[in-house]
């Protein structure tokens, strides 16, 4: 018979616990308990009577302490304290493992409110389910293996099947198991660049934490494994047969829980046999083969012509029922204009890969035009607008709009739409892409002068949107085009193309920064300055670069890094135009007081800060506020209230008259925290709720949600809403750490221990 113990201190810590989930879900606790109740096997009553202090027997099957710690830190966002008071009090025999499990050292976190997923888009209009390898590969994410392996050959629809499979996932419904972030990772661009680097590096971009990118790999590793304990995340690492790091492959089957991964590829890797479950994926049954062929068929309108199914089976058989060669082969029945039977027959002699056999053929249906843009489409890493690839190709009209058509009915072009509202794109499937870079291999001159117009087109777009402070609403245009320009950039840059370049670097790094990308800004920086800065007439280009730099630096506190730059920074200072409305000159003159103030220069950081809003001149420019702020900012650092007060007052009016939005919402979230000081609480919450709101609406996730969130934090305090202060100042946390930010991050997590020991001592 199992004995029960009582501890007073665990009933007192289980009820906050329970009262705090019911108070952010807006539930009773009786139904909190409930629930509770149901993941245990037990009844609300006995959830009850573990409140009055009896604590449940240790039982490895049903660990209800377990299922209680869990709904805390996930539900009512408790952190490492409560937890490691809670499970003393339960005398739980493997405290440390769980407490490291739940509330890792680093932070302290919530799931997060929003799905992280960076999956492609679709490339089908309507997947056909493939019962059996669908029902394999969700059985085995029930599995305890760390890894769902699919193989099968090319254009067997290995990487619809995971994406899918993923994309159900998220969602969570039926059988599927429920996934908090989706991470996908693909070598089919550039075969064989695939690493752990690389891995680690698009997991920390994608959940959010492009800090943790800057990190020494060890360091890096630790965090991210921290991430896949915390969230539940799928990792799909796509077209593994060509990549060649054996570390990525050591890694993968000791992916911490409750993360999996998926991994399709055309070959068994030896160690990815380990702590996997293999799923072969082999050609589509009768009944899948036929539903994509009428769905095919029906799509380039010869459907008519198939009087009887039977007449397709021996189609099936000749390709394997290959979903890949079935699309492509049903292009070659409208555009050969031969009879079935032929092109059957000619399957079956093909010599060599079937693959080279179909796309040679449809190669040879092609114009120049069709040849020249399926070419020009191994540009682009992930899709291609309609008017990139006109211009790169240098045609348009009605030429234009019969090639896409033609390349889409021959399968060598998927084309992606998520409505009638929404322009087209253009992606590659892998064999395709194959195929194509070989083409483009024979004909280097058209490579040459394709890539020219290609960087144009890109220098265009992102002169179009720029440092776009009175519309942000024109940095959508650069959403679908994120992966593109950092590969145009290096290209540019490695090819010699330093206007160009440049003028790319001009063109997103504002975009760049309202998404909180701050090591793609700093790394692309350091490239611009490494080429500007030998040569005299790239002052202006060469302050920029030197200014990206400075702010990102001592926003995070890596005073060490920032030292070899400041000379230059004074000089190249008097000498540099006001190249982006003086905002480079608030920006380099601000880091430097940064730079001042950390090392307690405090006279020199004032007048650094004073420079700041001189050296922009002239009021009527966006800098000008900039560097209001940023004074701002040192003068309430060091205890100047109302002097920072009347300064924010006074940059909020200018940002306002010239409507820079996003500093606009920068001075309120400051200016809230000093009306907080001023006990100004109504004053305070309409400043930060038209602020936050503004942030979300532009999609911004750089530092302005952080401080509003941290100040929010403060005033739900102040009127006694503790469970509203602990989400707020969690996000806080949050984008601290994505950023860098060190010291904020710091100050931001004494704040939440403070507050998660008052939650404590009241539940007590």
């Amino acid at each position: 018979m199992a004995v029960h113990y009582k501890s007073p201190t665990f009933g007192n810590l289980l009820k906050g616990a329970i009262n705090g989930i019911a108070n952010y879900e807006g539930k009773t606790a009786s139904i909190i308990e409930e629930e509770l109740g149901a993941l245990i096997g037990v009844s609300g009553k006995t959830i009850q009577r573990y409140k009055s202090g009896y604590i449940p027997p240790f039982d490895h099957e049903h660990d209800a302490v377990r299922v209680l710690a869990e709904a805390a830190v996930r539900r009512g966002f408790l952190g490492r304290e409560w937890l490691q008071r809670f499970l003393h009090a339960a005398r739980y025999p493997m405290a440390e493992k769980l407490l490291d499990e739940l509330c890792p050292l680093h932070a302290s976190l919530p799931r997060p409110e929003r799905i992280y997923e960076n999956l492609p888009a679709p490339t089908y209009d309507t997947f056909v389910m493939r019962q059996q390898a669908f029902a394999e590969v969700v059985d085995g994410l029930h599995q305890r293996s760390a890894i769902v392996l699919i193989v099968g050959m090319g254009g067997n629809g290995k990487t619809s099947l995971a994406r899918e499979v993923a994309f159900q996932c998220l969602r969570g419904e039926g059988h599927v198991p429920r996934f908090d972030a989706a991470v996908w990772v693909s070598d089919k661009d550039n075969p064989g660049t695939t690493n752990h680097g690389t891995v680690l590096d698009t997991i920390a971009r994608v959940l959010g934490y492009p800090g943790f990118m800057q990190l020494a790999h060890d360091e890096k590793q630790y965090e991210i494994e921290q991430l896949l304990r915390r969230q539940k995340v799928l990792l799909i690492i796509d077209n593994a047969e060509t990549i060649t790091d054996g570390a990525l492959f050591a890694w993968l089957p000791r992916l911490p829980e409750p993360s999996k991964a998926i991994i399709t590829t055309r070959e068994y890797h030896r160690l990815l046999r380990r702590n996997s479950t293999p799923v072969e994926l082999r050609g589509m049954s009768e009944d899948e083969a036929h539903t994509l062929l009428q769905q095919r068929l029906e799509r380039l309108r010869i459907a008519h012509l198939v009087r009887d199914q039977s007449q397709l089976e021996p189609l099936l058989m000749a390709t394997d029922g290959n979903p890949k060669a079935l699309t492509v082969v049903a292009g070659l029945l409208k555009y050969e204009r031969r009879p079935l039977q032929q092109i059957i027959d000619d399957l079956y002699t093909a010599r060599g890969d079937l693959f080279d056999d179909l796309f040679s053929r449809a190669w040879a249906l092609l114009d120049t035009i069709g040849q020249r843009i399926l070419m020009v489409m191994t540009f682009f890493p992930e899709s291609a607008s309609s008017d990139a690839l006109s211009v790169t190709v240098d045609v348009k009209g009605f030429d234009f709009d019969r090639a896409i058509e033609r390349l889409s009915d021959l399968s060598l072009l998927d084309v992606q739409q998520t409505d009638l509202m929404s322009e087209p794109r253009y992606m590659l499937h892998p064999l395709v892409r194959a195929f194509a870079g070989a083409q483009l291999a024979k004909q280097p001159e058209f490579e040459k002068v394709a890539r020219e117009r290609w960087v144009q087109w890109y220098v265009r777009l992102t002169a179009s949107v720029g440092f776009c402070w009175y519309d942000l609403n024109r940095l959508k245009l650069l959403n679908y085009e994120d992966i593109s320009l950092r590969v145009v950039f290096e290209w540019a840059r490695l090819n010699g193309y330093v206007v160009e370049m440049f003028q790319i670097a001009l063109g997103i790094w504002y975009y760049l920064h309202t998404r909180g990308e701050w090591d793609y800004i700093l790394n692309m920086a350091r490239s611009c300055y490494e080429l500007t800065r030998q040569s005299p007439k790239y002052i202006n280009e060469t302050f920029w670069s030197l200014a990206e730099i400075l702010e990102i630096l001592t926003r995070r506190g890596q005073i060490e890094q920032v030292e070899p730059y400041v000379s230059e920074a004074y000089d190249l200072s008097q000498h540099s135009d006001l190249l982006d409305g003086g905002r480079s000159h608030a920006l380099a003159w601000s880091s430097i007081g940064r730079y001042w103030h950390i090392l307690g220069d405090t006279c020199r950081a004032r007048q650094s800060f004073l420079n700041a809003i001189e050296s922009v001149r002239d009021p009527s420019l966006p800098g000008y506020s900039l560097g209001q702020i940023y004074l701002a900012e040192f003068l309430y650092d060091h205890g100047f209230i109302d002097e920072a007060y009347i300064l924010c007052q006074q940059a909020l009016i200018h940002a306002q008259h010239i409507g820079y939005r996003r500093n606009i919402d920068y001075i309120k979230a400051r200016l809230a925290t000093i009306e907080l000081e001023k006990d100004n609480v109504d004053e305070a919450e309409e400043l930060l709720r038209t602020a936050l709101s503004s942030a979300r609406q532009y999609q911004d996730r750089g530092e302005i949600i952080s401080i509003t969130q941290r100040a929010y934090a403060r005033l739900y305090i102040l009127r006694g809403n503790l469970s509203a202060a602990h989400t707020a100042l969690t996000e806080a946390v949050d984008i601290f750490e994505r950023l860098g930010m060190r010291r904020e991050l710091a100050e931001a997590r004494e704040e939440l221990a403070r507050l998660e020991a008052q939650m404590v001592a009241l539940a007590e």
